[in-house]
């Protein structure tokens, strides 16, 4: 019988490449690594691993084991977590990765509700905007990942994982009070703030690429950006305070901070999609499931409350209006 946690010190090599890395994602030392691969070596009764120079690398055996290994993990936790479901008990723990804005106006408002009907789950909350982020799902450091995308800017999708969209919204620029584009009323082009000083976030986000790349594309010319953030609230200071300006989301509510007032954009329409990532066969996991029913609950709370946000239906779905399977 296959020890699982050895298998699992197996796959997590094939994904990081090296024993130390994998002894520091799993809290062990490397010898013990080592030790745990030799074992599991033993128990097969073929070789798993093979040095080439200092490093260890899987045979074939070890591949085609390192192959099965997602699958059978997944399928140990699944059955852990529907024995106790089946008594009406949902248990364990789901990490949430997500970007500010999409953690304030989408999970957050769910998790006394499922502290309520779950007493026994835990929703662990990590505000992270980094390039690795889906690495981190692929590696089961994380469960669900919350991210933005721009239609202009897709994120490239992966074998090992789906993803959903929630919900898509407009980009409008927000801007000081006492800038002169923000005297009238109607929509702002972007050849017309060539001069500005910008704030976005920090490199390698899509929301510092959708600047960069809207500017150019739009108007010509590459932003005066002088300052960099992944928090709304110090963008949002920066602009107000700071004579900074901005793209930003409409769920974001720039009006309401001092001094910023929000225009439309003239040049294009930019819109922003919330898409939620799992691996693939996440939601068999009542755990997973529970907090996904969630966000789809959350994201069509948020768009009956906000007119310029559109629900996006899951493939199949009928529209209510049309009676047509949304495609």
């Amino acid at each position: 019988m296959l020890d699982l946690t050895r298998v699992r010190i197996l796959r997590e090599l094939k994904l990081r490449g090296t024993v130390g890395a994998v002894a520091q994602a799993l809290g062990y030392s490397p010898s013990a690594v080592s030790q745990q691969l030799a074992q599991l070596q033993r128990e097969v009764g073929v070789p798993l691993v093979e040095r080439a120079g200092r490093r260890l690398r899987l045979t074939e055996a070890g591949e085609v084991l390192a192959g099965h290994a997602e699958a059978l993990l997944a399928r140990a936790q699944q059955a852990e977590e529907e024995t106790v479901a089946a008594s009406g008990r949902v248990v364990g723990a789901v990490r949430v990765v997500g970007y500010q804005t999409a953690l304030i106006n989408l999970l957050a408002p769910v998790l006394p509700g499922l502290a309520e009907r779950h007493p026994e789950l835990t929703v662990e909350v990590i505000d992270e905007e980094f390039a690795r982020v889906l690495q981190a799902l692929v590696l089961q450091e994380v469960d669900i990942v919350i991210t933005d995308e721009y239609s202009a800017l897709p994120r490239p999708r992966r074998p090992e994982l789906t993803a959903q969209h929630l919900i898509t919204e407009p980009m409008r620029l927000a801007l000081p009070r006492d800038h002169p584009a923000a005297a009238g009323d109607g929509p702002v082009r972007l050849a017309d703030l060539a001069g500005d000083a910008w704030v976005t976030g920090h490199p390698g986000t899509n929301h510092a690429e959708l600047l960069e790349r809207a500017c150019v594309d739009l108007a010509g010319y590459r932003p005066h950006i002088r300052h960099r953030t992944n928090d709304v609230h110090v963008m949002m200071a920066l602009v107000g305070q700071a004579s900074a300006s901005c793209l930003f989301p409409d769920v974001g509510q720039a009006e309401r901070f001092p001094g910023v007032v929000v225009r439309d954009l003239a040049d294009a329409e930019l819109r922003r999609h919330i898409v939620v990532w799992t691996r693939i066969g996440a939601e068999v996991r009542p755990s997973v499931r529970v907090v996904l029913e969630a966000l789809r609950a959350s994201a069509a709370d948020l768009t009956g409350r906000f007119p310029s946000l559109t629900l996006m239906r899951p493939r199949g779905e009928r529209d209510a209006g049309t009676g047509r399977e949304r495609e």
